[in-house]
């Protein structure tokens, strides 16, 4: 029943956080760079490595969020705002895991002092996470009744 109403979500996450990631790298890309001749492909790039980025961080984010909705209202009998709160709860310890595996990988690689600034950027982006997993799943709860 979990796979049948939030089937949409797993699909669409990976390509939401591409484009949102994308997205921030054309305002980033754009107010940082100043050279004509090498913008557009500077831009493509940073639009295509963000873009990875954004994915990797949606998926583990759906992965968190999922895992806990399945974990905590297997049956799907609690009500929509306790689920919607379950999986965004979920999706930032989702991204708060990936956060720590890099962090650790960091540190295990003699560059610690990127560990604390990576757990920060993994809040951050946890918590927007969140908030994409809430509105998602609220979308398919809607359209499930």
């Amino acid at each position: 029943m979990i796979i049948r109403r939030y089937w949409r979500i797993a699909v669409f996450a990976p390509f939401v956080g591409f484009l949102i990631a994308a997205a921030v790298a054309v305002v980033m890309t754009n107010a940082g760079s100043g050279e004509t001749d090498y913008r557009f492909w500077f831009l493509a790039l940073s639009m295509a490595n963000y873009g990875v980025i954004g994915a990797i961080i949606a998926l583990c984010a759906m992965l968190g969020g999922l895992a806990a909705v399945a974990i905590l209202d297997r049956h799907l009998a609690r009500s929509r705002r306790l689920r919607t709160f379950i999986a965004a709860l979920g999706a930032v310890v989702g991204v708060l895991l990936l956060s720590v595996g890099v962090s650790i990988a960091l540190t295990l690689l003699d560059d610690a002092a990127y560990a604390g600034i990576t757990m920060a950027f993994g809040l951050v982006f946890g918590l927007a996470s969140s908030i994409a997993a809430a509105v998602m799943v609220l979308w398919a709860d809607w359209r499930s009744r």
